[in-house]
């Protein structure tokens, strides 16, 4: 098991068992606070800035300041990095809401294991199942994970990798995923504003444009008989070919040939972008 020993909170670095909440703080109830997940692979952060930016997106959308800018962030990472003995990691940061009004929120960096999935996977495909639910402020990458962690939960219990949720009849994302399907040989993708944009999502948008199968944003109805191919993807499982749901195979039951493409392009990218990288 990895273990992991420090923590920064508000720029002070810290054993990991001094980063406490006090349990006075709103922020236990009501959820308000925001947090990106960034992958570190062999020392080198993927996409840094464009999570940080996002972290401060989500915090506007919650009106919720955060006086610490992207620089004063990437050297708090750096710091982190240094004194963390794994080389590849989930640097998980958090802004917690103020416990009292007129206080600054609190902001805490941690490294936690890296969620890794099957080789397998990525050749016969990945089972999920459905499940009914929304995220609060879908586009906000808030702490309210409720709808999340349930759709994971019944991931779980049914032996399945993720939890795709659906609402008012149409497929929207995964509990920890953005999803992708291929209708009538196109390749679609619920609307942005419907969803959180992932990082990963963003990147399979400008990849696929430059193919003869660019995705496009559509509602896309919950009825699993019309999409010969299903993916979804994420930082840590890049592009995942998903080839049953709920006990039903997705068209032939293999991974389909758009999908190979998508997983080709961005693991070529994601070759080139941490080939350039600095290794802190």
């Amino acid at each position: 098991m990895t273990i992991f020993n420090y923590a920064i909170v508000n720029g002070q670095l810290m054993p990991l068992e001094q980063a406490q909440i006090s349990l006075f703080n709103k922020a236990y109830f009501s959820s308000f606070g925001v947090y990106e997940s960034i992958k570190v692979d062999q020392g080198r952060p993927f996409y840094l800035e464009e999570h940080l930016h996002r972290l401060h997106t989500s915090a506007a959308m919650l009106d919720l300041e955060l006086a610490v800018d992207t620089l004063t962030l990437t050297r708090w990472f750096e710091r982190l990095a240094q004194v963390e003995p794994q080389a590849t990691w989930s640097l998980k940061v958090l802004v917690i809401g103020a416990a009292e009004a007129g206080t600054a929120p609190i902001i805490g960096m941690q490294a936690d294991p890296l969620a890794t999935y099957a080789p397998a996977f990525y050749e016969t495909g990945a089972t999920a199942v459905l499940y009914e639910g929304q995220r609060a402020l879908p586009r906000c990458k808030s702490l309210n994970t409720l709808v999340n962690y349930l759709a994971r939960r019944a991931a779980t219990r049914a032996g399945a990798v993720e939890g795709l949720l659906h609402h008012q009849g149409h497929l929207t994302e995964g509990a920890r995923s953005n999803l992708f399907v291929v209708r009538d040989g196109q390749l679609l993708t619920p609307p942005e504003s419907d969803v959180l944009s992932g990082i990963t999502r963003d990147i399979i948008l400008h990849l696929m444009q430059e193919t003869a199968h660019p995705v496009i944003e559509a509602p896309l109805p919950i009825d699993l008989s019309l999409y010969e191919e299903v993916f979804i993807s994420s930082t840590s499982m890049h592009v995942l070919p998903i080839t049953q749901i709920d006990g039903r195979p997705i068209g032939s039951g293999q991974v389909g040939p758009i999908t190979r493409l998508a997983m080709a392009r961005f693991n070529q990218h994601y070759r080139q972008v941490m080939a350039q990288a600095v290794r802190v």
